[in-house]
């Protein structure tokens, strides 16, 4: 059973929010003649935190994947749905699925119609419980809703999405037209036909991309939240660093550098591992707060210090530091840099991972 608990915790981190449904139904039936040689696993293994986990996996002849994992009676009641997607690859036996994460999710090919879940090293679990996927009738589109990155390029009054996990090229539908996107991208790019990497959440529709032409799938933007200018698709998956549980500390505040450099004093915070409070430095004070993250979303609220006065540089740099906490609305870690950005995508701090 710790081999089962080990990998029960793993096949959280494949998470990905989503809607309410039923692993035995598609979200969207496949159209006859369509994806004929993909192929849908499904089951219900056993789950450490919840009633039980019923999986879907769907592996496109492409060889990309989508999954699906709803987690039936989780701690304070209901049901919890989330996806994902990658890339799959078969290795001696055993199926790997890859969505930039450390360790891939395994399974092992029981027969053509069977695989079975193994834990994180790619070992069998040791118990009589089944963590056995089977082979459905049909074919399982998993529609989503997934939270996705991707490069995001705007050309001849077209959107079109290369997302970054699988590799694969989408065109974009808006399911509310937004003109500030437009505008952004062409402000934000580094030159005509250049991509810029964005995060969205959408789901996954088949469609014509014109009167005439074959369907193929199209993303349904339900959510577009933001463009990352200084990312790529190589840099987009999990930081080498993580947000909270780390030391930070101020090397830029936007319009403040200069003081930095005068006082010698520099701010810093921590943002808890263990629910949601935030702690620091201002450069003269205490900082005592909350936050609340959410995919690419951060922000900061019931921010307060100690009262110590802060004369000079010390109290500009507080005064600076403070206003940038409560204007941020989003956030960005490369290797062991962070930044914070305002609800306009315009950085307003940066910090760089560091011991106390």
């Amino acid at each position: 059973m710790r081999y089962a608990a080990a990998v029960l915790s793993f096949v959280l981190l494949f998470a990905m929010a989503g809607c309410q449904g039923k692993y035995t139904r598609p979200d969207v039936p496949p159209s006859a003649g369509t994806y004929r040689k993909n192929i849908t696993y499904a089951g219900a293994i056993p789950c450490a935190e919840c009633r039980l986990q019923k999986l879907t996996v769907t592996l496109f002849d492409d060889g990309t994947f989508r999954l699906k994992r709803v987690s039936v009676g989780v701690r304070g009641g209901g049901n919890k749905v989330e996806y994902n997607l990658g890339r799959w690859n078969r290795k001696s036996g055993r199926l790997v699925l890859n969505n930039g994460e450390k360790w891939p999710l395994q399974f092992r090919y029981i027969s053509g119609n069977e695989i079975r879940l193994l834990d994180q090293r790619g070992n069998e679990i040791v118990s009589k419980l089944d963590y056995s996927l089977r082979k459905t009738s049909f074919v399982d589109f998993l529609s989503g809703p997934l939270t996705m990155n991707g490069m995001f390029l705007y050309m001849a009054d077209a959107y079109t999405f290369r997302e970054c996990r699988t590799g694969k090229n989408y065109p974009l539908v808006f399911a509310t037209p937004n003109s500030s996107i437009e505008k952004q991208y062409l402000a934000l790019r580094s030159g005509p036909g250049k991509p810029l990497l964005a995060k969205l959440s959408g789901r996954f529709s088949m469609r014509k991309p014109e009167a005439g032409a074959a369907s193929r799938e199209h993303i349904i933007v339900q959510n577009f939240k933001r463009f990352l200018p200084r990312g790529t698709c190589r840099n987009s998956g999990s930081p080498a660093v993580a947000l909270n549980g780390i030391y930070w500390k101020v090397t830029a505040i936007s319009g403040s550098s200069d003081l930095l450099k005068v006082s010698g004093k520099v701010p810093n915070l921590v943002l808890s591992s263990y629910g949601n409070s935030v702690k620091g430095y201002t450069g003269c004070n205490s900082l005592m707060g909350s936050y609340k993250h959410s995919g690419s979303g951060l922000s900061f609220s019931k921010l307060s210090t100690t009262r110590m006065a802060c004369p000079g540089s010390s109290g500009k740099i507080e005064k600076a530091f403070l206003a940038a906490l409560r204007k941020t609305t989003g956030w960005k870690i490369s290797g062991k840099k962070l930044e914070l950005f305002d609800s306009s995508n315009r950085l307003l701090m940066r910090l760089k991972a560091g011991s106390n």
